[in-house]
């Protein structure tokens, strides 16, 4: 049972990158590698991977788009359990390990965890502190990415596919691990949670979490994952919940339900 890391990236911080990149180097288990897949800057990622140890493939692309990049990526793993990861991101030294660990007696089909700021000593979002054995269908919006890990012996990996109208770089930037899951939780695949800590990632303020075009991308998403009725009661919900975080909130609301009607499901 060994670890597959996809990771998508733009070769733009090099900083980020370089701090991935040891704590990859740095893990207490050896048995993984990294499926890079370099979207620009390719010459970059290609000096800073020779400085590197631990197994990988790098993957060029001239296309952009988060969910694209994760789906080639997937096309060239070797192993049996993956997660993707940011390039801004980083794992504790035994991250792998607890994963591995875990997997060892659990059959869950997708293990997710916690992500941590170092820096501020926050957690990302607010986490359950008791451990799931099947996560309840709403915790699904909660969830990002970086923090789950899947079993792909025990999901067919050619389902492992990001909606590619939904990621960065997308034509709505967000929303695309939630689609994930959910698709997965409907097939009725066991998804956990353990509350602990497996990767680093700066916390940003929710302001910047809830731009205009990630808020309007939350209409599709929710009429992708339900139907027109239910999305509409959904985003109305979480506009009263946010609106306050929200620069203009009512411009914001009502091209959200205009792009909520006129997408295709």
């Amino acid at each position: 049972m060994t670890i597959s890391v996809v990771l998508p990236t733009l070769g733009k911080r090099k900083a980020e990158l370089s701090r991935l990149f040891n704590s990859l180097a740095n893990q207490t288990i050896s048995n993984f590698e990294v499926v890079i897949v370099s979207q620009a800057n390719h010459e970059i990622v290609s000096e800073l991977l020779d400085q590197v140890s631990f197994s990988y493939q790098h993957i060029r692309i001239d296309t952009l788009g988060l969910s694209h990049a994760r789906n080639i990526g997937m096309s060239y793993i070797k192993n049996n359990i993956v997660t993707f990861s940011d390039d801004d991101c980083w794992y504790h030294s035994e991250a792998f390990n607890e994963v591995l660990s875990y997997y060892e007696t659990n059959d869950s089909a997708i293990v997710c965890y916690q992500i941590y700021d170092p820096k501020t000593q926050e957690y990302y979002k607010t986490y359950l502190d008791y451990y799931q054995q099947q996560i309840r269908r709403r915790d699904l919006f909660r969830k990002s990415s970086i923090e789950f890990f899947i079993d792909v012996s025990r999901v067919d990996r050619d389902l492992v596919v990001f909606d590619e109208d939904f990621g960065l770089g997308a034509k709505y930037p967000s929303g695309e691990e939630n689609l994930f899951l959910f698709k997965m939780y409907q097939q009725g695949h066991k998804i956990s949670y353990v509350p602990k800590v497996i990767v680093y990632h700066a916390k940003p303020p929710i302001e910047s979490r809830l731009t205009y075009q990630s808020f309007v991308s939350k209409g599709p998403l929710f009429k992708r994952m339900y139907n027109t009725p239910i999305a509409l009661t959904l985003l109305t919900g979480l506009f009263f919940k946010k609106m306050r975080h929200l620069e203009n909130p009512f411009l914001y609301y009502k091209d959200a339900v205009r792009e909520l009607f006129y997408s295709q499901r």
